[in-house]
């Protein structure tokens, strides 16, 4: 964004000259990060981000119809988790399978400790009736 140093007024990007005044418009300065601007250190460089090729939709159905089976999809998830694949985003659909995989175990376990619980609760405390 550009000021008019005359009138002040907000130049549109590819005008070079002010609208109102009609007075030349000093040239768009490269925009620094907000850190080196106030600092007046030379921006640092910010790490790119992995590029990972995307799985194509069957290998993806492949994939997760491989995790639904019980026990092979639980041994698959954590091989390819922990590097048996070269594939980075099969090796990322793993891991989340497999995070998701031990969040619903400890779910249904929690879930199954509290009926447990509360079943052996109901029977210590509920009288015994006996019918003479």
């Amino acid at each position: 964004m550009r000021y008019c140093k005359n009138c002040g007024l907000l130049a549109p990007f590819d005008a070079d000259r002010c609208p109102q005044c009609g007075a030349p418009l000093p040239p768009e300065a490269p925009s620094a990060p907000s850190s080196a601007r106030y600092t007046g250190e030379a921006p640092a460089e910010q790490p790119q981000e992995e590029v990972v090729p995307a799985l194509s939709e069957w290998a993806t159905l492949g994939t997760l119809l491989l995790f639904a089976i019980p026990v092979a999809g639980f041994i698959l998830s954590l091989a390819w988790s922990f590097g048996f694949n070269t594939h980075p985003a099969r090796k990322r659909l793993a891991q989340a399978w497999l995070i998701r995989t031990l969040v619903v175990g400890v779910v249904v376990a929690l879930v199954c400790i509290v009926l447990a619980l509360t079943s052996v609760a109901r029977l210590t405390v509920t009288p015994y009736y006996y019918a003479y």
